[in-house]
């Protein structure tokens, strides 16, 4: 009996910590239960901050250094303006007014190791030869306290998969 108990633990350790003590495929040590994952500032992918246009580009918010449901709220509501806008300026040539607006709200939902969260956005802008267009889409969100992960959809609230590639990581930590 106590030889079939060790081979059972000795089974289940194997099973339970296969992939935690070897190195992942690119070299990285692998995230640990209760670590936030590895985020490189240089892999953040956003429009930039516009300058030298017509109008002045939104400058990307702080990440909240604590994270709680109210302060998630207004720094995505502040960070989806910024994208949205930044993207316009970068995108559009002579633009001349561009709004932002946020459908229904950021609601963030805690997932344990962080924040799950979706609005509708519709953005306009206007350009100098009197053209004029407007796009709405889901912006989905997925905030913990190191990287931030940005999943744009066209009709429904989806959980970003931090794999995929139209998944972009648009922040590390509260400072990038």
């Amino acid at each position: 009996m106590a030889l079939e108990r060790r081979t059972v633990l000795a089974v289940l350790t194997g099973v339970l910590t296969a992939g935690c003590s070897a190195p992942s495929g690119d070299g990285e040590p692998p995230t640990q239960p209760g670590e936030a994952p590895q985020c490189d500032p240089a892999d953040v992918s956003r429009p930039p901050v516009a300058t030298g246009t017509n109008i002045q580009g939104r400058a990307y918010p702080q990440k909240p250094e604590t994270l709680t449901t109210d302060s998630i709220l207004l720094y995505l509501d502040d960070f989806e303006t910024a994208f949205a806008w930044n993207r316009v300026l970068q995108t559009a040539e002579t633009v001349t007014s561009v709004g932002v607006n946020n459908l229904e709200g950021f609601w963030p939902d805690e997932t344990g190791d962080g924040y799950l969260a979706s609005s509708g956005i519709r953005v306009s802008y206007s350009t100098a030869d009197g053209d004029r267009s407007e796009r709405e889409y889901v912006a989905n969100y997925f905030v913990s306290p190191g990287p931030v992960y940005r999943y744009e959809s066209s009709n429904e609230p989806v959980t970003p998969e931090t794999d995929a590639e139209e998944t972009l990581l648009v922040q590390c930590g509260a400072d990038s």
